[in-house]
């Protein structure tokens, strides 16, 4: 990276934009989506922004990081290797090969993530992948009136800007926001095996997901579904699906907790999509 005289930049590229980033493996300027993207992909609490000024995105990271002028790269084009690309609304239909009866393979990821550092192909799609070797995806679920007669819920899925697996899709069964969570878990599940993937970090801001699956899932089944208080398990059909994706043994899952609404790109596109499959379960119910 280098530094570019303003005056002779503007003349140049009069409308590149500036992503400033605050937080993130390299605090500073980058003039463009991947470099930036590079920055805080899988990056616990990272804050970043895009501004139409080198000045704006310097008080960004000014204010949020309290570090020193940021340096502002050479302009570069995206990458543009998807293949397939198809909208972020549309629901998955894909259906999956069997699962293998193996040992199960489920870990909590206490430690940040591994820095996300290159792009690896797995079956038909590239997919960002980290140095320990697992591919990462988002999550979330979405549930408008939740715990009322009127909810709505959906689910959402993001691997990476413009992927064609990113999917927005309406819960099935009960219409709440813990529904959409261990759907979405699950789906995302499907589709890293569908392409090949054996090792999969899933990003969720659930802790209850995160909680059910690594603490009490046990105690639950113990117990033929039932709480230690002695109510149902509420969310017993989903979880059973979640379990049986994990139970396949032939993907090792890493979950890690994000901080919801805090500027983290995945979590922010994930809910974005969990919204979108809220409006499409309320477009059934007309």
């Amino acid at each position: 990276m280098y530094l570019v005289p303003q005056p002779l930049f503007r003349r140049l590229v009069p409308t590149m934009p500036y992503y400033a980033v605050a937080k993130g493996r390299q605090v500073g300027i980058f003039s463009t989506w991947p470099e930036c993207q590079a920055q805080v992909n899988g990056f616990t609490g990272a804050r970043f922004k895009k501004f139409p000024t080198q000045a704006e995105a310097q008080s960004f990271i000014t204010a949020h990081s309290g570090s020193g002028p940021g340096l502002l790269t050479a302009n570069k084009q995206p990458a543009t290797n998807w293949k397939g690309k198809r909208s972020t609304s549309t629901s998955s239909t894909a259906t999956f090969p069997p699962a293998t009866k193996q040992a199960k393979k489920t870990i909590l990821l206490d430690e940040t993530p591994a820095p996300i550092s290159k792009m690896v192909k797995y079956g038909e799609y590239s997919f960002l992948q980290d140095d320990a070797g697992y591919v990462h995806v988002y999550t979330d679920g979405s549930c408008e009136g939740n715990g009322t007669a009127r909810a709505v819920a959906g689910l959402g899925v993001y691997f990476a800007e413009g992927h064609a697996l990113n999917t927005s899709k309406p819960v099935s069964g009960r219409a709440t926001n813990n529904c959409g969570e261990i759907q979405a878990a699950s789906l995302a599940i499907r589709l890293a095996r569908q392409q090949g993937i054996r090792r999969l970090v899933i990003n969720t801001d659930s802790q209850f997901l995160i909680n059910s699956i690594t603490k009490w899932l046990p105690g639950w089944k113990r117990r033929n579904w039932t709480l230690s208080s002695g109510g149902p398990v509420k969310n017993k059909t989903d979880f059973v699906e979640l379990e049986q994706e994990l139970s396949a043994g032939d993907i090792e899952i890493k979950w890690n907790h994000v901080d919801a609404h805090c500027g983290i790109l995945g979590n922010e596109r994930a809910d974005q999509l969990a919204r979108k499959g809220s409006e499409m379960y309320r477009m059934q119910q007309r």
